[in-house]
């Protein structure tokens, strides 16, 4: 029920704020990194493109990871990527089972994500605004 009622929490702000802003002004979520990731900033369509598998690999050749957090920043991630949270699985598992790609890690809570992208070179995910952040670093969006 209280996935149930953030998701909708998540909606009315998209409605609320319409297209006045960037991917955290307008979802409450920020994007996180690996602290040994060179990149300081992303812009949207990079940020897509990683979410979506098209690029694997960051500047320098590190492969990224992308960790999840299960039903909590779905509205983000579809804002993100253009796709609802399912359509996003279902395109993951085409490329894992095409052998293009491996599935994003996920973990339940925001510190889950935080300490599988402090341990996973190369990771990357969204998280709440206001997530403690210890180990990672953020990214700013253009």
């Amino acid at each position: 029920m209280k996935t149930h009622w953030i998701k909708l929490y998540l909606i009315y702000l998209l409605l609320l704020v319409g297209g006045t802003g960037g991917l955290r002004a307008q979802s409450g979520v920020e994007v996180i990194v690996n602290e040994n990731v060179t990149a300081a900033a992303l812009d949207k369509t990079a940020l897509k493109d990683i979410l979506l598998g098209k690029t694997a690999y960051w500047d320098g050749g590190q492969a990224i990871v992308i960790v999840l957090l299960t039903d909590k920043t779905d509205g983000a991630l579809q804002e993100a990527t253009g796709m609802s949270a399912s359509q996003f699985r279902t395109h993951w598992q085409r490329l894992t089972f095409s052998g293009r790609g491996k599935l994003p890690k996920e973990a339940e809570s925001a510190d889950q994500v935080v300490a599988l992208v402090a341990e996973a070179k190369g990771a990357i995910a969204l998280v709440p605004a206001g997530t403690a952040l210890k180990g990672v670093k953020k990214i700013e969006l253009k």
